[in-house]
């Protein structure tokens, strides 16, 4: 059995030779396969594939070079309006660390004006990292939030009074989500995390035996999620325009059991509009959105690709009809394609007590006939 100063010495030998460097660096060019798979055939999808690597490389990299150690985590953000994943929801603050099962953590903070909140943890690699999907959860009903608006919620894996989130012999992460119904107007949750029972202590000094392990992996993340948002799609891509369940393990088994999703593959050319209609179960909050191929919202910064339960108009009886298209034709609830074909429309219906997964029927009519 190879000992860790004989493993160190290794890497330290490939670093030194720049062998390491250049690895990963053949690892990213290899990544660009997964860009231009069978079936790509516009440009504006190449390019935003391309962007995705870039996107995820930087995100792994502050997740895991930067932020990773779990015995003194901090929680940051690596979803946001320029780094995003599978689905990701533009009306959420992603909030997330590294975590280790045998240690003992507190979350503090204020709770803020989010409409739901919710604490997920992973075990293993996580979401694109394999590993048997979303581990334990904590959710907004079953928060003790102080008159004030303080809490603190425990991590553990033995049981505390209170709010307590169980945390397992291979828990490895954790993933807060805030969600809004206007996210730039709404206070956030001021949260921080620390580690209980324990002197602070500062990460180990790099080695090369880590960097390469750590390069290595963000490489993986990169290309594994660029995977499975591009399958998902296609999957879907096979019935255009209409919505029905293609989700499968790489994405069902990481969700939080909270939220209800469906979605659509659009394929619209610029004289042509989708009809969307669904009268939303009790829940408390939906949202529709639209995606490029590779499941990375439309950059919601600068054009309406979002609505949600405050947002969007609903008719007298409660129906939501909106309409997808190239240019605005003057309706309510328009969401702009932001000059794509292809697309993903994408449905949540999140809360505790969800009466009925709705399924929206849709249709293609022409541009002009609603203008």
């Amino acid at each position: 059995m190879t000992s860790n100063n004989e493993r160190r010495a290794v890497a330290e030998s490939r670093l030194m030779s720049g062998e390491l460097w250049s690895k990963f660096c053949d690892d990213l060019k290899a990544a660009g396969n997964d860009v231009l798979r069978p079936g790509i055939e516009d440009p504006l999808d190449a390019v935003e594939g391309y962007r995705l690597l870039t996107r995820l490389l930087r995100g792994a990299l502050e997740e895991r070079l930067e932020w990773a150690y779990a015995r003194n985590p901090t929680l940051i953000c690596t979803c946001h309006e320029t780094i995003k994943l599978v689905a990701e929801n533009p009306d959420n603050i992603y909030l997330g660390c590294k975590l280790k099962g045998d240690c003992d953590y507190r979350i503090s903070g204020t709770r803020g004006e989010a409409k739901w909140i919710s604490f997920n943890t992973f075990p293993g690699g996580g979401f694109g990292g394999g590993g048997r999907g979303t581990g334990t959860t904590l959710h907004e009903e079953q928060l003790a939030i102080n008159a004030d608006g303080t809490f603190e919620v425990i991590l553990s894996q033995r049981e505390h009074p209170g709010n307590w989130l169980r945390l397992e012999p291979d828990t490895a992460s954790l993933t807060i989500r805030q969600t809004f119904h206007r996210k730039h107007k709404e206070r956030a949750a001021q949260i921080r995390i620390e580690r209980i029972n324990a002197i602070p202590e500062p990460p180990p000094t790099l080695t090369a035996d880590v960097l390469e392990f750590v390069l290595g992996g963000c490489v993986q993340h990169a290309r594994m999620l660029t995977q499975i948002g591009a399958g998902w799609a296609e999957r879907n891509a096979s019935k255009p325009n209409v919505f029905w369940d293609a989700q499968e393990d790489d994405t069902k088994k990481f969700m939080d059991p909270q939220i209800k999703w469906q979605m659509a593959y659009l394929k619209l050319q610029p004289d042509e509009a989708l009809i969307v209609e669904f009268t939303p179960p009790q829940c408390d909050y939906w949202m529709i959105a639209l995606h490029n191929h590779w499941m990375e919202t439309l950059d919601y910064r600068y054009h309406q690709i979002a609505l949600n339960n405050a947002t969007a108009t609903a008719g007298p009886d409660g129906a939501i009809r909106c309409v997808v298209a190239h240019s605005d034709p003057g309706v309510p609830n328009w969401l702009d394609l932001a000059g794509h074909v292809n697309t993903v429309l994408g449905v949540r219906w999140v809360g505790p007590n969800i009466e009925e997964t709705v399924v929206p029927t849709t249709r293609v009519v022409k541009l002009a006939s609603l203008v």
